[in-house]
């Protein structure tokens, strides 16, 4: 069959899209402030995370997609290396600065 075709939201330009992911057998999960505003805390600060305003990851399992989205997202600045360190998942941020950085293998 043909492949999904997904967008990824602008956290800050609202009705535009950072990205589209194209595949199959994938899962996308996106963690960020947009939605829900800062509900994601920093597990070392105790406060809201604010580095990212936006994570989404892709992989194979949406469960544990989802899970590490929100992990990352919590991660800030070191999100980029520990998803480059995973196996089987990529990702894409954009900062809370509006500065989009990939994984090396994010599609």
């Amino acid at each position: 069959g043909t492949p999904w075709r997904i967008g990824i939201a602008h956290p800050a330009r609202p009705g535009e899209l950072a990205a589209v992911v194209t595949g199959r057998d994938l899962a996308v999960a996106t963690s960020g402030t947009a939605e829900r505003g800062a509900h994601v805390v920093d597990p070392h600060t105790g406060e809201p995370a604010t580095a990212l305003a936006s994570l989404t990851l892709t992989g194979r399992s949406l469960t544990r997609t989802d899970a590490y989205a929100t992990a990352a997202f919590a991660m800030g600045a070191g999100a980029r290396d520990w998803v480059e360190a995973l196996d089987g998942h990529e990702a894409l941020g954009i900062t809370a600065a509006g500065d989009i950085w990939r994984t090396s293998g994010f599609r």
